[in-house]
Order: structure tokens, then C-alpha cells, then sequence
């Protein structure tokens, strides 16, 4: 029932009602009314991402390629994130999925990895005579990339490799982590 205003019934007093006092009738006018309610409500928008900035070329680099990756659940649902920036600009930027039984460790290898590959397209046998800077907040794969750290899991080793000679292909590399902050400012995620 709608009041004049066009407020549902019930509306004005659920604030107010003590839960633990209604009758089993009272309890069941209360459902129907937030049902009828929900039933009309339209469904709730899910917020805008927040505007995305392009990653920074680092001075110096011919390329710089950013890269992040994680998944929903650990494992569960891996997706990554990389851009490609030259000194002039962004070259590409790409979100990319990578399936089930996915941990955030082996997302962030796979988003490196789908970076490089599309970046040693696009230069093709080029790649011995640039530069490429390497930024990611994965402490794991950047400093197991340096030789910092050992990658020492069975299902990173294989990821680890790949990257490792696809970094070989470049004349030079610079890796280095970088903030949480800079990925969620390039990425959102």
C-alpha cells in the first residue's frame, strides 16, 4: 500500500520497530512490504572506476612496460594488467584473463609475460638494441627477476624462465618495484 507521498507502508516505521517485539503477523506485513519494495527498487549501480593514468615512460628507457596481475580467490580466477609506454606516449594498455586455479603469484608472471610478448612483436628483432624498464609491484617476480630472491615454487619456476629469457632478447633492462599505489593509479586493480 502507498501513502500519499508515495511512500510504501511500513517505510516511515522501520526505523523505529524493535524486532524482537513483532508478532508473527506484524513480522509477515513487514517482509511483504520490504519485498514489494525490493521488487520495485532498481538495481544497484555498480560505481565508475576511478579515471585511469597512464603509466610513465622512465627517462632513459626506449620502453617501459608496467605490469600487475591477480586473481579472485587464490587460487581462483587469475586476470592481469600491462601497459607498453615510450618516451612518446603510451603504446599499448591491455587487461587480460587468464582462467581458473589461478594464484596472484603466477597472475602476475602471466601479465609480465603477456607484456613482453606483445612488446617483442611489435619490435621485433630490434629488441637487442633498446632498452626496456620494467615496473611492478610483485616483489616476487621483480626481485626474482634481479636474482634477489630464489623463485623456489614448482608452478613459478616455468613462468620465471620464460620471463628471464624473454628479458635476455633486450640490449638492456632495468627492473624495479614500484608502490601498490602506482599500479591501482595505472590500473585500478
Amino acid at each position: 500500500m502507498t501513502s500519499e507521498n508515495g511512500s510504501r507502508r511500513g517505510d516511515t516505521r522501520l526505523h523505529s520497530l524493535d524486532p524482537e517485539t513483532l508478532t508473527r503477523e506484524e513480522l509477515i506485513d513487514l517482509v511483504r512490504d520490504l519485498q514489494g519494495a525490493l521488487g520495485s527498487a532498481r538495481p544497484p549501480v555498480a560505481p565508475s572506476p576511478p579515471p585511469r593514468k597512464p603509466a610513465r615512460a622512465v627517462p632513459g628507457a626506449n620502453y617501459t612496460l608496467v605490469f600487475d596481475g591477480g586473481s579472485l580467490g587464490n587460487p581462483g580466477k587469475g586476470y592481469g594488467s600491462y601497459e607498453i609506454v615510450s618516451p612518446g606516449g603510451s603504446l599499448a594498455a591491455r587487461r587480460v584473463e587468464f582462467g581458473n586455479g589461478m594464484t596472484n603469484n603466477q597472475a602476475e608472471f602471466r601479465a609480465l609475460l603477456a607484456g613482453l610478448e606483445d612488446l617483442l612483436e611489435r619490435v621485433g628483432p630490434s629488441a637487442s638494441e633498446l632498452s626496456i624498464a620494467i615496473r611492478g609491484d610483485s616483489q616476487l617476480v621483480i626481485r626474482g627477476l634481479t636474482g634477489e630472491w630464489r623463485v623456489k615454487h614448482p608452478g613459478l619456476q616455468p613462468l620465471h624462465r620464460q620471463a628471464g629469457d624473454m628479458l635476455k632478447r633486450f640490449g638492456s633492462v632495468d627492473l624495479a618495484w614500484h608502490p601498490r599505489r602506482e599500479s591501482v593509479r595505472t590500473f585500478g586493480h
